[in-house]
């Protein structure tokens, strides 16, 4: 392979170490680059998330929390990948599980929920439990898996507050609607937050940043 260099994309400020480190243990022998999709732009410069119909977390450079439609970060996706492929990356990876559908790049580009659908339907998980920590999201959730083919019930859930209620998920529940896995519908949950989790359930848990980054680095494996 002519470089080891891959990129990763943020939908807020870089850099993240939060999300790109446990990147680097599934791809130690390569380089990552990081690009933002917020440079230069302040809380101020945010549009309202009001009525949108996709918001999605982020980080500003100060730490701060903010929510920011996927229309709004779409185009300055496409930009901070632009910049990356111009820099050498063989491969890149979105790391926020929105859906981006029309973000593509002239380098292999792995979306979360690209590949989360790809497993899905090649194990033929059709009624699965959908988790991510932000309440505004339910609805477009629902509709973008159902769209899918994918039969859905969704929890709101900050899996990194230790009193987390999902943590004791009721195994009747899971039972009763048949579901065949829970995914987690976001990226940057602890490998504690969702071991823990999965500890507590009797079904599988997918989290799609890491099931993404291990997708991502067996592709890179193979092509050597």
């Amino acid at each position: 392979m002519p470089s080891k260099l891959i990129g990763a994309l943020l939908i807020g400020k870089s850099p993240r170490p939060d999300l790109v480190d446990p990147l680097r243990e599934f791809l130690p022998d390569f380089e990552i680059l990081q690009a933002g999709a917020l440079v230069d732009l302040t809380p101020k410069d945010l549009p309202d998330v009001s009525g949108k119909p996709y918001p999605l977390r982020t980080r500003m450079a100060n730490g701060k929390s903010v929510l920011i439609d996927e229309s709004f970060l779409s185009p300055r996706l496409q930009a901070a990948l632009v910049l990356l492929e111009a820099k050498g990356v063989v491969a890149a990876i979105l790391l926020c599980a929105g859906t981006f559908a029309e973000l593509v790049g002239n380098v292999p580009l792995f979306k979360p929920f690209d590949v989360g659908l790809a497993v899905l339907h090649t194990l033929n998980f059709r009624n699965v439990g959908f988790i991510s920590p932000i309440a505004a999201q339910a609805d477009p959730i629902r509709k973008r898996w159902q769209k899918a083919d994918i039969q859905t019930m969704y929890w709101t859930a900050d899996l990194t507050q230790p009193d987390s209620s999902l943590y004791r998920l009721p195994e009747a529940q899971i039972q009763e609607e048949r579901l065949k896995c829970i995914v987690l519908d976001y990226v940057g949950f602890s490998r504690e937050s969702v071991q823990h989790l999965q500890s507590n359930i009797s079904i599988p848990v997918l989290d799609l940043g890491y099931l993404t980054m291990r997708t991502l680095a067996g592709s890179l494996t193979n092509s050597e």
